[in-house]
């Protein structure tokens, strides 16, 4: 037995739009497996158009509960000062990772744009 402290990244997959987005929306199912997370501090969120080349971060937001977990969202971020492009992808972080007190788990994601 052991202990870690851990930071870890999930990347997508990129998507092509069908135009040049300016806003965009993401939203995640996440599970508190041990602990709390706090939201934007030991799980952040951002939005790519260029393919993953620039991000930018979204403030996540608790939408409330889906059985053991939490629907957070970023809604409406401004993604219009990256480059131009159309190759969307979103990326997790998460940081302050630690067996048996805090581990959060990712389920799902959604990403959207206009």
């Amino acid at each position: 037995a052991g202990t870690f402290s851990a930071t870890a990244t999930i990347l997508s997959t990129a998507t092509t739009a069908q135009a040049v987005p300016t806003k965009s929306d993401l939203i995640l199912l996440m599970k508190n497996q041990s602990g709390t997370a706090t939201l934007n501090t030991d799980i952040k969120a951002y939005v790519s158009r260029d393919g993953g080349s620039n991000y930018t971060q979204g403030t996540l937001v608790d939408e409330g509960d889906y059985g053991d977990g939490k629907i957070l969202a970023i809604h409406d971020l401004d993604i219009s000062s990256q480059p131009s492009g159309s190759s969307m992808k979103y990326k997790i972080e998460f940081a302050n990772q630690a067996a048996g007190s805090k581990e959060t788990h990712v389920q799902a994601c959604s990403l959207g744009w206009k």
